[in-house]
C-alpha cells in the first residue's frame, strides 16, 4: 500500500497544478442521487405497509439486488428478519464447483450457500460435511456483503418438517423440500430503510468486480489514506484550490484514478467532497469514529419512498403448511392485498441450453435405492418451457412455496415493466438460449407475482402451474406406488430415543433401514491395555461406523463401542470404552430421506404461452438431445468451458 500512497501523492499535485488552468472543470454528476430526489414520483401512490424489501443495493449495479428493513417491523438486536426461508439442498453441484463440463449456468455459483449453514444433511455418511451446498431463494439469496461491517446474520439451521407427508402412503412425499425455518437474524438494531448486509467470508468478496473490500484492514487503510494523506494534502494547498478544483480532483480520485486499490473501493462514493470535508472537520480530532465506515452506513440507507417506488415487498406471504392435502407447505397473505398487488418478486436464475442435463443426477449401485439417474429436486421450484431448452430459477422472499391450484389461482407471473437492475426486456428480444448459456456474470430476467383478485389476510395464494404440470401430476399420481419397507421408515428427526442400542438389543429390536450409528473417531491407550475415549475440543466433520456393546445404567450415558477404523490405510475394529454421549450418533443414511425416492415427483412449472419470447423457442429437450452421455462429449464441453474463459481473460487484457 505505501508504494500506491506515494504515487497518489504525486497524482494529487499535478492533476491540483493542472486544475488551476482549468478553473471550469467541476465534479460530474454521480448517478446516486436519489437521497434528494427519491420521494417526487412515489407520493401518489398508496403502498401496502411491508417489513422487508428487496431493491437494487446500494452497492452498485455489479452487485445486483439487495435486501432492506422496511417500516413495519422494528428490527432490535436478536430479532428475526423476516419469515423463516426455506432451503433446497442441490445434489447438481457442489458447493464449491459448478458441474463439471458445462459454462452453462455457473451463475448458479453466486447464489448457494455452504450446506452446513442451514443444517443440510450429509452425501457421505463418514464425512457430515462433503462439499453440500444449499439454495435459500429468500433474503439467504439476495443479501450482500460488507464482510467486517454486516448488520445480520443470515441463513443458518433448518428444521426437517415433511408437513406430515409418509412415503408409505403419499404421492406427494420427496416432491417438496424438507428443510424449512432457515433463519436470518439481526446483530444490531436496524433502522428503516437500511439495507441488509451479511458475511459471505473473507475470500468471496474480493473476486467480484468493482466490489467494496470491507475488511477491517482494508478500512483501516482508507481511513489512515483519507486522514493522513488526502485531507492533508488538500488543507496544505487550500490557498490555491478553489471549490470547483478540489471536486474535480475527488472526483478523478473516485472514478477514473489509473491504479487499483482495494482500500478505495471503500472511500465515500456518490458524494460530493465538500460533505466529506464537512464531516472530516468534525471529527478531525477523533481517533475512535471511522469516517469510512460513517459514509458507508449512511449510503446504505433508503427512505421507505424510494424502497416503494423503485424496489418490492418481501413478506406480503408467509409459510405455512398448506391446505393441499400433497403440497407440504405453502404460502400464506400476511395482510390484505388487493388486486393488482405485486404480491412476490424474484430474479430468476437462467440455465440457457443444458439446464436438463445439469439438473439430472446419477446416482450410484451403494445408494439406498440403487444406481439410476433422476432430477434434482430444484426443478420443481424452476421455470420452464415445452418448446425450449431455457431453465428459470427464481429467487424471492417466499415465492417459493407458492403451490399449483388451477382453479383457486390467485396469482400469475409477469415480466417487469422497464428496465431494472434484475430484469433487461431487450434479454426478451436478443438472447437466444445459446446467447444465455454464455451470460454467467449476471441476472437480467425476474418475475413478478400479481393478485388476480382481492386477497384476504390468512388465505392460500396459489398459481396455475400449466397443463403439463397438472397433466404429469395426474399421472404420478395414479401410477405411484410406495417403495419397499416404506412402512418401517422413521426419519431421524421424529425418533424419540434417547439413548443409542446396544448390539444385543438390535438384534431383537433393529433401527429402521434408514438410520445409521456412527462415532467421532478420537480415542488413546488408557494405560490398562484398553483404549479410551478422548474429549475433543473442537467439532470434526469425520465420523466412523461403530456400534454399541455396552451403554451405562444412567444418563448421563457413557457407552463401550466397537469403531470401524483405518490404521495405516488398513481397517481395524477397536474397542474404545467411555465414550459420552456427544461421541456416539444415530444419523439419518445418506441419500435415504424423501427427497431422494425414485418415485419422488419431479417436474418443472411452466411458464405461460403469452409471455415466453419466440427468440427462446429451440424446441422442446428431449432424452435423444442429451450431449453428455459419453466422456468424449464430457470432454469436449470441458475444452468449449477453457475457451470461453481463454476468451474472457484475453478481452480483459486488452
Amino acid at each position: 500500500m505505501a508504494h500506491r500512497i506515494i504515487f497518489v501523492s504525486c497524482w494529487l499535485t499535478a492533476i491540483a497544478c493542472s486544475a488551476v488552468s482549468a478553473q471550469e472543470c467541476s465534479a460530474a454528476t454521480t448517478d446516486q442521487t436519489c437521497m434528494a430526489e427519491e420521494t417526487e414520483t412515489s407520493k401518489q401512490k398508496v403502498y401496502p405497509e411491508c417489513g422487508v424489501y428487496m431493491a437494487p443495493s446500494t452497492l452498485g449495479e455489479t452487485t445486483n439486488m439487495g435486501i432492506y428493513a422496511g417500516s413495519a417491523v422494528q428490527f432490535k438486536r436478536g430479532d428475526e428478519i423476516n419469515w423463516p426461508e426455506i432451503a433446497i439442498p442441490l445434489l447438481f453441484r457442489e458447493w464449491g464447483n459448478h458441474k463439471v463440463g458445462y459454462v452453462d449456468g455457473e451463475i448458479w455459483d453466486r447464489y448457494i450457500w455452504e450446506g452446513q449453514t442451514a443444517n443440510i444433511e450429509t452425501y457421505t455418511d463418514t464425512n457430515r460435511l462433503d462439499q453440500r451446498a444449499v439454495f435459500v431463494p429468500g433474503i439467504g439469496c439476495t443479501v450482500n456483503s460488507i464482510m467486517d461491517m454486516c448488520n445480520i446474520e443470515s441463513t443458518h439451521g433448518s428444521h426437517y418438517d415433511t408437513a406430515g407427508l409418509h412415503r408409505k402412503r403419499d404421492p406427494g412425499a420427496g416432491a417438496s423440500c424438507p428443510y424449512h425455518a432457515s433463519n436470518t437474524t439481526a446483530l444490531e438494531d436496524i433502522p428503516a430503510g437500511a439495507e441488509l448486509f451479511a458475511s459471505y467470508g473473507d475470500y468471496w468478496i474480493p473476486e467480484i468486480p468493482g466490489a467494496q473490500i470491507t475488511l477491517n484492514a482494508t478500512l483501516d487503510e482508507a481511513e489512515t489514506w483519507l486522514r493522513s494523506k488526502y485531507y492533508t494534502f488538500v488543507k496544505d494547498h487550500d490557498h490555491s484550490l478553489t471549490d470547483d478544483m478540489k471536486e474535480s480532483l475527488w472526483d478523478f480520485v473516485m472514478q477514473d484514478f489509473p491504479i487499483y486499490s482495494k482500500a478505495f473501493s471503500v472511500l465515500p462514493r456518490g458524494v460530493k467532497w465538500k460533505d466529506v470535508e464537512a464531516v472530516m472537520a468534525q471529527v478531525e480530532q477523533s481517533n475512535d469514529k471511522s469516517i469510512v465506515k460513517q459514509f458507508i452506513r449512511k449510503q446504505s440507507i433508503r427512505t421507505i419512498d424510494w424502497l416503494n417506488e423503485r424496489g418490492w415487498c418481501q413478506d406480503h406471504i408467509q409459510p405455512k403448511v398448506s391446505t393441499l392435502p400433497q403440497a407440504g407447505h405453502g404460502a400464506f397473505a400476511t395482510r390484505n392485498l388487493p388486486k393488482g398487488t405485486v404480491v412476490g418478486y424474484s430474479p430468476l436464475i437462467h440455465i440457457g441450453v443444458h439446464g436438463r442435463e445439469i439438473f439430472n443426477v446419477s446416482f450410484s449401485e451403494a445408494d439406498p435405492h440403487g444406481k439410476r439417474t433422476q432430477m434434482d429436486l430444484v426443478i420443481n421450484y424452476s421455470f420452464g418451457h415445452r418448446n425450449s431448452t431455457i431453465l428459470l430459477t427464481p429467487y424471492g422472499g417466499m415465492v417459493n412455496y407458492i403451490n399449483h391450484h388451477k382453479q383457486k389461482a390467485n396469482v400469475k407471473v409477469r415480466w417487469p415493466d422497464g428496465e431494472k437492475v434484475a430484469h433487461k426486456p431487450s434479454w426478451l428480444k436478443e438472447k437466444t438460449p445459446e446467447n444465455l448459456k454464455y451470460t454467467v456474470e449476471k441476472i437480467g430476467l425476474s418475475f413478478e407475482y400479481v393478485a388476480l383478485r382481492d386477497i384476504s389476510e390468512g388465505e392460500e395464494v396459489f398459481m396455475d402451474y400449466g397443463d403439463e404440470w397438472q397433466a404429469a401430476w395426474e399421472e404420478h399420481v395414479s401410477n405411484w406406488e410406495p417403495v419397499q419397507g416404506s412402512e418401517n421408515y422413521i426419519h431421524r428427526t421424529e425418533w424419540k430415543e434417547e439413548h443409542v442400542r446396544t448390539i444385543s438389543e438390535l438384534a431383537t429390536n433393529p433401527y429402521p433401514d434408514n438410520l445409521i450409528v456412527m462415532c467421532t473417531e478420537s480415542y488413546g491407550d488408557s494405560g490398562q491395555g484398553s483404549y479410551t475415549f478422548l474429549p475433543v475440543l473442537n467439532e470434526l466433520p469425520h465420523r466412523v461406523y461403530c456400534r454399541a456393546t455396552k451403554r451405562s445404567e444412567s444418563k448421563p450415558y457413557k457407552y463401550e463401542v466397537e469403531m470401524d477404523v483405518r490404521i495405516n490405510d488398513k481397517p481395524y475394529t477397536v474397542v474404545v470404552e467411555n465414550v459420552p454421549e456427544e461421541g456416539i450418533f444415530l444419523y439419518e443414511k445418506a441419500f435415504a430421506a424423501d427427497w431422494h425416492l425414485p418415485n419422488s415427483f419431479r417436474h418443472e412449472i411452466m411458464i405461460p404461452d403469452e409471455l415466453f419470447p419466440d427468440i427462446w423457442q429451440n424446441g422442446p429437450w428431449t432424452e435423444e438431445r442429451r450431449l453428455y452421455d459419453s466422456e468424449a462429449d464430457a470432454q469436449a464441453s470441458v475444452d468449449e468451458a477453457d475457451a470461453f474463459y481463454d476468451d474472457i481473460d484475453d478481452d480483459n487484457f486488452d
